[in-house]
């Protein structure tokens, strides 16, 4: 994302004066084990202020995003809005300023700001609907398409005493 390199020497110095930015550029590599940012452009509106540490930049960025459902594995597309505000560090980054991003010369980096503000907002458990029944853990069959005739009556022996106790209770 070449375009994320943004130019803030009319900022630098001048706390108070800002900038607004606006980027829609498609953005690769964004992915978690079942989410990934689509192949879709990313759109970002920020706004650049300088303020006596650096530059603060704060705003939106919208992707959509390419899911696969954690229950029954299907595919599905979704969209995300992740609200950004972070500083980009004038000069040494001090121990207190260790997640604050960095200026470099004149210059402004906003990629890997993006990246992980989006990674971090894709879920780690997507699910293609709230009420997904998932798949059987038997023989696999998609259970949102109905039952699969398996018999999953098989009880593990170390609970056979607390099965014979609900049968006495429910005589």
């Amino acid at each position: 994302m070449q375009d994320a390199l943004i130019s803030v020497a009319q900022l630098l110095g001048r706390p108070g004066a800002s900038r607004a930015i606006h980027l829609s550029r498609p953005l690769e590599g964004v992915e978690t084990v079942l989410a990934s940012v689509a192949e879709t452009p990313v759109d970002a509106r920020l706004r650049a202020d300088s303020v006596v540490e650096g530059i603060l930049v704060s705003g939106s960025v919208e992707a959509g995003t390419r899911l696969q459902c954690a229950r029954c594995l299907r595919a599905f597309s979704s969209g995300v809005s992740v609200p950004v505000c972070e500083l980009f560090a004038d000069g040494p980054l001090q121990v207190a300023e260790a997640d604050a991003y960095a200026v470099e010369g004149e210059v402004i980096n906003l990629e890997p700001m993006l990246r992980d503000a989006l990674t971090l907002a894709l879920p780690l458990r997507p699910l293609c609907r709230e009420a997904c029944a998932g798949l059987c853990g038997s023989c696999g069959h998609d259970l949102n398409e109905g039952p699969c005739g398996c018999v999953h009556e098989e009880l593990d022996p170390r609970w056979a005493g607390l099965g014979s106790l609900r049968d006495k209770l429910s005589n």
